[in-house]
């Protein structure tokens, strides 16, 4: 049985304006440029039904790529849609119970890999703390061995931990970055053979291993270069559709109405008319009303709704991204200012088809070239990451050290923040 709505509870008169008791303080109900996390699936919205369709494919075919253009919203539906539902046993010949193993490629996609399964055994209790180096050293051994890597890991993983193991690899296209821009062979090899352990694990049927990829659409091309890649891609896909005009009304008064909050309709009808169908507008529209619903909460009256004068107050949409990051770039003194102008530059790129791209950087090469201290730079990336700003990850609970990667939120803010635009 597939999926019911995730938001059931909610209930349908949401969209009218309400008076609730609102907790001032608490937690802001919109997650700004990050995507959604399995910990926001309770502020998800406007996607119910369309997990269902991609269920069908992984239960089929062991295998799915989930597309769309930046800002779609890929990987908040795979975290916030398709985690919570095998979480909750989705059933499939080999049992409903799923370990659940989320990875990126990064800049170094088996490293990467090892990193994240390695982190799923531990905070599954499958091995000690004091054990994490001699078993990082025997996963990376095994996935380096050959194409039958992946399925050895999941083998291991059905013995001890359960029946189905799932890899969802977010964020595919970083692979052909890292394809593209490392010349050694080494680097080559081990971006090929990332692919080969997907695609031998999901083409046997003896270990129970289903694997998921969410990849930006306009890499639909990049595919061809991996021998095998491009036919699995074919054999099972889902293009996520545009929202309708009714479910971003629920994007907008979900979230507001399981926070507590009111909002009113004019204000909801003015921003469905002015986000349209641009390009990256969910992570745009979750910014501008992750600052709205905060200058809400700090300035409202009793009994006002989040209306139209609190959205104007933080720039609308158009402005809301550019005005908050100049915020946060002005506090700084002026050495903090050189320090994040060569953070930014270094974890932006654009290719050579104009392209903007993320580009996860080492914390301590950051220091190295902006010749600064670890600290002075986690200080900088601390100040662009923290509650109610969100412009860079990891989040803002992870602690930071000299090997943390540090990248953009969301692509837009290159476009969005002309500073930043100027700067790439």
């Amino acid at each position: 049985m597939l999926n019911k709505p995730l938001h059931s509870d909610v209930p349908d008169q949401y969209s009218n304006d309400v008076s609730l008791d609102v907790q001032l303080g608490g937690e802001n109900p919109f997650p700004g440029l990050r995507p959604f996390s399995v910990e926001d699936s309770h502020l998800f919205f406007g996607r119910e039904g369309q997990i269902d369709d991609i269920l069908l494919k992984i239960s089929k075919n062991r295998f799915v790529t989930v597309m769309g253009y930046s800002g779609s919203g890929k990987s908040s539906l795979m975290f916030c849609g398709l985690v919570p539902v095998l979480y909750g046993g989705f059933i499939t010949d080999s049992g409903s119970q799923w370990n659940i193993i989320t990875t990126r490629p990064g800049s170094s996609p088996i490293s990467g890999l090892t990193d994240s399964i390695i982190e799923f055994m531990l905070r599954t209790s499958r091995i000690e703390t004091k054990d994490t180096e001699i078993y990082r050293a025997i996963v990376n051994s095994v996935l380096r061995s050959g194409s039958d890597g992946l399925i050895e890991i999941s083998r291991f993983l059905h013995r001890t931990a359960g029946e189905n193991t799932f890899f969802l690899v977010d964020q595919f296209e970083e692979v052909f970055r890292y394809r593209d821009l490392e010349e050694s062979n080494e680097s080559l090899n081990d971006a090929q053979l990332y692919v080969n352990l997907i695609l031998t694990a999901v083409n046997q049927s003896a270990v129970p291993t289903y694997v998921a990829l969410t990849m930006r659409s306009d890499f639909i091309g990049e595919c061809s270069v991996f021998s095998g890649l491009t036919q699995k891609i074919n054999s099972s896909n889902y293009l996520i559709p545009q929202l309708t005009r009714e479910q971003k009304k629920f994007v907008i008064e979900g979230p507001i109405s399981v926070a507590g909050g009111q909002i009113s309709k004019r204000l909801v009808k003015r921003l469905l008319n002015e986000i349209g169908n641009t390009h990256d507008q969910l992570p745009i529209l979750q910014h501008a009303l992750m600052r709205t619903w905060d200058y809400w909460i700090a300035n409202h009256e009793s009994g006002e709704s989040v209306d139209i004068r609190h959205y104007n107050a933080v720039g609308k949409v158009s402005q809301a991204l550019a005005q908050h990051a100049n915020e946060a770039y002005d506090e700084l003194s002026t050495r903090n200012k050189q320090i994040a102008e060569i953070l930014f530059k270094n974890i932006t790129e654009k290719s050579q088809d104009n392209r903007g791209m993320r580009r996860p950087c080492r914390l301590g090469l950051v220091a190295e070239l902006a010749e600064a201290s670890e600290e002075e730079v986690i200080f900088v990336v601390d100040h662009f990451r923290r509650t109610g700003r969100s412009f860079l990850m990891p989040a803002a609970n992870i602690p930071l050290n000299i090997d943390s990667m540090i990248e953009l939120s969301h692509e837009s803010l290159m476009r969005i923040w002309s500073r930043l635009e100027g700067w790439v």
